[in-house]
């Protein structure tokens, strides 16, 4: 259990990129990440050349502090609202988002007929034509209710119309017409249309194909809304930076001119719609107190002609002062009564509840007044708010909400300064009753002329001070200055800021060479075959004795070819084996092949190592003990029935006459198979197999065993009793390196004689990320079957198991 969990996280550890491995997908694979990343390059020049430059300009305003008009309101006055439980925002946001908002945007697209739209293709770019058009479209009407589009072809002083699209579905009419400039043609859908030619710049279009769309008004405040920004400088400053990205210098900067225009413009409007509602609420007070006063004024004269009085009687001047005293505090409370109250029926009256107060200067409580400038503030930014979003938004119910506790409030304290005066002028009146009941002696009449002439002077003191205001009205209605101001007219640099050059072709040029770079290392990752040496001595403890260069497309198992006078890699690669066997092993004589399934070329290595053994003079035999399928056997070509079988079963002692020359050159003989069995693996365990050996040892210095695949059939384990190391061969991309933990239990468990592993079909020019076989090599399974039946085969031969790779 712990060895295997050992295992998997060596093999995780493997699976880790090390700097090396990045260093070798580079190298190995220069080609791939060269062309990789010049067609990315290409692909980010392409899109570059398909993008039309986009170009900023900006604006800077300031919003000024004006209480008035709330455009940023003081301290004293949020404190206040905060006191009446009403949340306000600050006045800069609010004018950042009435900036971007969608009503100031289409006033933008009448005023600059930006709904009207001129484009043509040079290249593989689109280009708007704004200030350098070749004609200019006249409609018969002002505004659409469906987009249309249609194209024109300069053909000299004339015009061809056609391709007229029109609707969302971008429908095809059937209409094309040439026309001459200035003539009025009518366009299906389009209505009526005059195209008035630019003559300076008609020739430079001559043959250009333009494209003329027309959206409506709302479509293209959403065309061009949404490339305008709006933001403040910093959080304690009332001044707002607002952007503008076209492809269009020009258009920008005249976009950002209209914006601030119609901006001004909607300010000096809400400043009017306060002054005329104030103007038309004393205009009608002028006409009640005119009419109230003119019948004071008869009363009096005709109170004078009944009575015949003409002045005071003097006997009475003492008195009268007093009374006097009394009388104008009394008349200057009830002015003040008389304003009150005809400021609470218009706060009390529902039909005006969604109109704005008058400020009347007559009001001596300073609170009040800052209340009524508030409520007003709050008033305009809810009509604002009404024309920028329904009714049933959570903004707009909650300013609602704000403006309905803010008119409670207003009316409360109205109606506690109303009940404030009140008690002040009953005082007052007692005082002057005080006064008349000592001036007994003064005619009833001339009282009654007093009375009458306090009247008469109340009514004067509200017909003055109404006049005044009616004068202030009209003087704030005649000023049209908006309470924001210019700091910075539009302006940029000539650098497009889209698309970035740089940046795209640095990102074409990452995914360039991100891209191979996934490819080998997911291929590697789902590549679960054995790639090559690494893989075995990363997970497991056997030792690698060599690695076994593929051999060239035709070569067959039966060829030998290692030599003396050869120094190609895989004779090297044969010599390297030879030697580190010796090196590790150096008393083995007995050498037992096998692998895990067939077609790892156990047999082909077995044939040329037995010749390696023997160009060091040795004398060396090669066994086939595959006596089931007698693969050795059959690529010597050998005609001999008899073999390693006949001496198995007890036919015959003699040795010599079994064995047969395999290369006389290299003093190399072969021991065949002999007839295949019944039953093999009951005969490979009798006792005469290490008699057999023991003579073969007498014999020769060699004796190498081609064995059967240790993982197909028992065989293998058989034989391995009398071997003195077992070399088991491990074909690169054969074998899911999955199984490698098994190899490696049964080499802890002693299942094979001091067990190494040789590496077959090494790709040497291909590294560990090396495209090709390597390490993403290729892998088949395990699973073949072996035969126990007569003529039945557990697989292929090395040869035949890659012709059959081929066809699939």
């Amino acid at each position: 259990m712990d060895t295997t969990i050992q295992t998997e996280q060596q093999q995780e550890s493997e699976d880790m990129l090390s700097l090396r491995d990045i260093i070798d997908i580079f190298v190995y694979n220069w080609k791939w990440f060269v062309a990789s990343v010049i067609v990315c390059l290409a692909l980010g020049r392409l899109y570059l050349a398909t993008k039309p430059y986009i170009y900023q300009r900006q604006a800077v305003m300031l919003v000024k502090d004006d209480n008035n008009m709330g455009a940023r309101r003081s301290g004293g006055t949020d404190a206040l609202m905060q006191l009446n439980g009403v949340m306000m925002g600050t006045s800069v946001e609010n004018e950042v988002y009435i900036l971007q908002s969608h009503l100031l945007m289409k006033e933008v697209a009448r005023n600059l007929k930006l709904d009207i739209n001129y484009s043509y293709k040079h290249h593989l770019k689109t280009h708007n034509l704004y200030d350098a058009k070749p004609f200019v479209a006249e409609f018969d009407s002002l505004e659409t209710s469906i987009p249309f589009s249609f194209r024109v072809e300069i053909q000299g002083q004339k015009a061809r119309i056609y391709d007229v699209r029109h609707g969302a579905v971008k429908e095809d009419i059937d209409f094309d017409k040439v026309v001459a400039f200035g003539e009025p043609v009518e366009v299906p859908y389009c209505g009526k249309v005059t195209l008035l030619a630019n003559e300076n710049l008609l020739e430079q279009f001559d043959g250009e194909e333009i494209t003329l769309t027309r959206l409506t008004i709302e479509g293209a405040a959403n065309a061009y809304g949404g490339a305008l920004s709006a933001e403040p400088m910093s959080k304690m400053s009332t001044l707002v930076r607002i952007l503008y990205a076209d492809t269009n210098v020009r258009r920008a900067e005249d976009i950002l001119n209209a914006v601030l225009e119609a901006y001004k413009s909607s300010i000096i409007q809400d400043k009017n719609i306060i002054a005329e509602s104030t103007a038309n609420f004393i205009n009608e007070r002028i006409e009640l107190i005119s009419k109230d006063l003119n019948d004071v004024e008869s009363q009096m004269a005709q109170f004078k002609q009944n009575n015949n009085l003409i002045d005071v009687q003097g006997d009475a001047n003492i008195f009268l002062q007093q009374s006097n005293q009394a009388l104008q505090r009394s008349i200057q409370l009830e002015s003040q009564i008389g304003v009150v109250q005809y400021l609470l029926e218009e706060l009390r009256d529902k039909a005006k509840g969604n109109d704005l107060i008058p400020t009347l200067g007559g009001l001596t409580d300073a609170a009040i007044q800052q209340q009524i400038q508030a409520y007003n503030t709050l008033m305009l930014e809810r009509n604002r708010l009404a024309d920028n979003t329904s009714e049933s938004s959570p903004k707009f119910a909650q300013v609602n909400q704000n403006l309905h506790q803010m008119r409670n409030t207003i009316i409360a304290s109205t109606e506690a300064y109303l009940a404030s005066l009140r008690v002040q002028l009953r005082r007052a009146n007692q005082e002057e009753k005080r006064i008349n009941s000592r001036i007994s002696s003064v005619p009833v009449k001339e009282k009654q002329a007093m009375d009458i002439a306090r009247q008469q002077s109340i009514k004067e003191t509200l017909y003055t001070y109404l006049l005044n205001k009616r004068e202030e009205t009209a003087l704030q209605l005649a000023i049209t200055e908006a309470n924001i101001r210019i700091v910075e007219q539009p302006f940029g640099s000539n650098a497009p800021i889209s698309p970035k050059s740089k940046m795209i072709l640095l990102i074409a040029l990452v995914i360039g060479v991100a891209l191979p770079f996934a490819y080998f290392y997911i291929r590697n990752l789902l590549n679960m075959s054995i790639r090559g040496r690494k893989d075995v001595e990363a997970l497991t403890t056997i030792p690698v004795l060599g690695e076994i260069p593929h051999r060239k497309e035709g070569i067959s198992d039966a060829e030998i070819l290692v030599g003396d006078q050869k120094s190609d890699s895989i004779n090297e690669a044969f010599r390297m084996l030879r030697f580190s066997l010796n090196f590790i092993q150096k008393d083995a004589r007995v050498i037992m092949f096998t692998s895990t399934a067939p077609g790892e070329g156990k047999t082909f290595i077995s044939r040329n190592f037995a010749v390696t053994l023997g160009m060091t003079g040795k004398k060396v035999i090669l066994v086939d003990t595959d006596i089931r399928k007698r693969t050795q056997s059959k690529l010597s070509g050998t005609t001999h029935r008899e073999g390693l079988t006949s001496y198995l079963s007890g036919n015959t002692d003699n040795v010599k006459s079994l064995v047969f020359q395999e290369c006389p050159e290299y003093n190399v003989d072969m021991l065949p198979a002999g007839i295949t069995p019944p039953n093999p693996s009951e005969l490979l365990m009798s006792d005469r197999l290490e008699l057999l050996m023991e003579k073969l040892k007498e014999m020769y210095d060699y004796v190498v065993i081609d064995n059967v695949p240790a993982q197909v059939v028992a065989d293998a384990g058989i034989v391995n009793r009398v071997a003195d190391v077992t070399l088991y061969v491990i074909r690169q991309g054969r074998i899911d390196r999955r199984y490698l933990p098994e190899l490696e239990r049964l080499h802890k468990e002693n299942k094979f004689n001091r067990l190494c592993v040789i590496i077959n079909d090494s790709k040497l020019e291909q590294k560990r990320y090396g495209y090709g076989y390597g390490r993403y090599g290729y892998g088949y399974g395990y699973g073949y079957g072996y035969g126990y039946g007569y003529g039945y085969g557990y697989g292929y031969t090395d040869s035949e198991a890659d012709k059959k790779r081929k066809k699939k």
